[in-house]
């Protein structure tokens, strides 16, 4: 106990010395001389007085209640000292700086309830999630209540409830009746000393945003973009989204990367890596910030495009086609170029109201892609699968009885040289199916249909007996310098027999294999690499030569190029067609036209429908043109016209 309180002691002196002055007060102050002194003198005296009575001191430290189990040396104070505590007061007010802006700036919506009062405080980014201004938030949840869904609400406010009881932390889904993703809303209580919540902090976070960069689970290891995982759950909310919201719609996309497996096998997986790294940034440049990019498989790569509603159906069709552009571009990694194709299935959500319709539709677009000679290109989902899977078996069924009935007919497009006063210098053969009820059938619809079953191998029996035959009888009316090409799939040449079947309908037609060229998909070649090279090298020892058709669409290795015993590349119609548009297509022909350069090939390029295509080939130094600006395929009973008018046609300038 204090024997005194300074405090007590203080107030007694002040009173003391007001007394003084008011009794003295007469003699200091000649009042009659200077009557205005009065005023500041009696107001000292109050002063005094007031402060002696009123004045309320700070509260003193008890040591009693101090600890003294710690030594803590307390601070001269002198000059350093002071500017210790200086830096202590500049370090808290940064701190408390750096905590608003962080509450104001993050890209996490933040708030805190203060239990005693109600009261609500929020952060900027709370009210942007919402779609609203800040001040309308208000202090309270009066305002989020008519923002969510009521279910919504009802959970959060039993959610509050529960954490607040069990002094735990909550979280949990609401859906904001004006945005178009869903949030996660989370709380943490603080306790006082008591252990009694005092306070409730939280955030508001988009839910697409904890996927992606809060969960690891839900990311692609190798490319950093979204994995399967993730895609799925994204497409799903985007489905229920759609429900709710009919002006809504968006795009899938699945992308597999044609023959990658081969990549692996010629290099090793770590060069396959590198390149499924570099196909993924293609594709995500190519893409919008709020698209979602995901690879749900070794190399398959999925996109989901957002509110498409201003995208109609041409610039839908534009876009896939560039990114397809884009992806096929030639790749350089490790010193070595390689030719990328891809295969691309592109589905809208208006026609199906399921993720898991879009995702199966998707995938069946892409496999049936894949397994016929349409691979490497970009397939439109219409809608009635069902229906076409029953007149695909019912082809299916008159395709096999038009093979045995012989019923196929042959047309040839002829393969001009326009370095020689546009020389014919061959012909590819194409099948052509008159059916006697629905008509003539492209071969796009019955050869995928054909492979698929197996009917392919018969089929190219006799394509290739017929076109031996006429070629034989070209050959005999003169033409002996004349090729024809035929066209052999992956299934035909896989047979044992094939080596046998080509020097049986040679020997019975008459033909001399030098007039006789196969032309093979890039898929073809890389299949089964080395019984391919011994069979194709079996060929051409017999004076068969060999033609790479399509080439570019699917995965090329110069380095095999190197070692098969090619003599023909082919530029698909595909690259052909937008070279004068798309500069990267341009590019890529170049790059075709000095691989065929450097490896000393014949190179011909398809489709060539226009002059203005041609000039550009010539220029580039690609002189074997075919396509629809010289010929379409012809009949066989219109080919010797064609020849007879190439023929006259030279003859006339060389006079001239």
């Amino acid at each position: 106990m204090k024997l005194f309180d300074e405090h007590c002691l203080l107030r007694i002196l002040l009173i003391v010395v007001g007394s003084l002055f008011s009794v003295f007060m007469d003699e200091l102050v000649a009042f009659e001389e200077h009557p205005y002194w009065i005023i500041p003198y009696c107001a000292s005296i109050s002063f005094l007085f007031f402060t002696a009575l009123f004045y309320r001191f700070p509260p003193s430290i008890s040591l009693s209640r101090m600890r003294k189990d710690l030594d803590v040396p307390m601070p001269s104070m002198d000059g350093d000292d002071f500017s210790k505590v200086d830096d202590l007061r500049r370090s808290l007010e940064e701190k408390e700086t750096l905590l608003n802006m962080f509450f104001t700036s993050s890209s996490d919506g933040f708030w805190i309830l203060d239990l005693p009062t109600g009261k609500v405080q929020w952060s900027a980014r709370v009210a942007e999630l919402f779609g609203i201004s800040l001040d309308k938030l208000g202090t309270s949840f009066d305002t989020l209540k008519t923002l969510v869904f009521e279910s919504d609400w009802a959970k959060f406010t039993k959610m509050l409830k529960i954490a607040l009881e069990s002094k735990q932390k909550f979280s949990l889904e609401i859906r904001p009746v004006l945005g178009k993703n869903i949030i996660v809303v989370s709380g943490s209580p603080q306790m006082n000393e008591e252990g009694r919540p005092i306070r409730m902090f939280g955030s508001f976070v988009p839910k697409a945003d904890i996927l992606s960069f809060k969960n690891p689970f839900f990311l692609d290891e190798l490319t950093g973009l979204k994995n399967r995982r993730y895609f799925l759950e994204h497409l799903k909310e985007k489905v229920n989204y759609a429900q709710l919201h009919q002006d809504y719609s968006f795009a899938l996309i699945l992308i597999d990367i044609d023959h990658f497996g081969r990549i692996n096998d010629v290099y090793s997986p770590q060069f396959g890596d590198c390149v499924l790294k570099l196909i993924a940034e293609r594709i995500v440049s190519s893409c919008q910030q709020q698209d979602c990019v995901a690879r749900i498989s070794g190399d398959i790569f999925a996109i989901l495009l957002h509110d498409v509603n201003g995208r109609d159906k041409g610039k839908m069709v534009e876009f896939a086609q560039n990114l397809h552009s884009k992806i096929r571009q030639p790749l350089q990694l490790e010193g070595k170029e390689l030719l990328i194709g891809a295969s691309m299935s592109v589905i809208l959500n208006n026609d199906l109201d399921a993720s898991d319709d879009l995702m199966s539709h998707a995938t069946t677009l892409l496999r049936n892609l894949k397994s016929g000679d349409c691979r490497g290109n970009i397939q439109f989902f219409s809608g009635g699968l069902r229906e076409k899977a029953m007149q695909v078996y019912q082809l299916e069924y008159e395709l096999r009885k038009a093979i045995q009935a012989k019923v196929f007919t042959l047309v040839y497009q002829p393969v001009v040289d326009v370095s020689k006063d546009n020389k014919v210098v061959s012909f590819e053969a194409l099948v052509r199916w008159n059916n006697s009820e629905r008509g003539m059938i492209p071969p796009s619809e019955f050869i995928p249909i054909a492979e698929e079953t197996g009917l392919i191998v018969p089929l190219g029996e006799l394509i290739l007996r017929g076109a031996c035959r006429q070629a034989k009888e070209w050959v005999d009316l003169g033409y002996t310098d004349l090729k024809i090409a035929v066209n052999f799939s992956a299934k035909q040449f896989s047979q044992g027999d094939l080596v046998h079947t080509l020097q049986s309908i040679l020997q019975e037609t008459g033909l001399n294999p030098k007039n006789l060229k196969m032309e093979i998909t890039e898929y073809t070649v890389m299949n089964d690499t080395k019984k391919t090279v011994e069979m194709m090298r079996q060929l051409t020892a017999m004076g068969v030569e060999i033609s790479i058709d399509d080439f570019g669409t699917g995965f090329s290795s110069l380095s095999y190029l190197k070692n098969f015993p090619v003599h023909t590349l082919k530029i698909d119609k595909s690259f052909v067609d937008s070279l004068l548009e798309k500069e990267e297509d341009a590019v890529f022909i170049r790059t075709i036209i000095g691989i065929a350069k450097s490896l000393n090939l014949e190179l011909i390029a398809e489709g060539v429908e226009t002059k203005e295509q041609l000039d550009f080939l010539k220029k580039e130094g690609c002189f074997m043109i075919q396509g629809y600006y010289f010929s379409k395929p012809l009949p066989p009973t219109e080919v010797l016209d064609f020849l007879q008018k190439k023929i006259s046609s030279s003859f006339l300038k060389q006079l001239a």
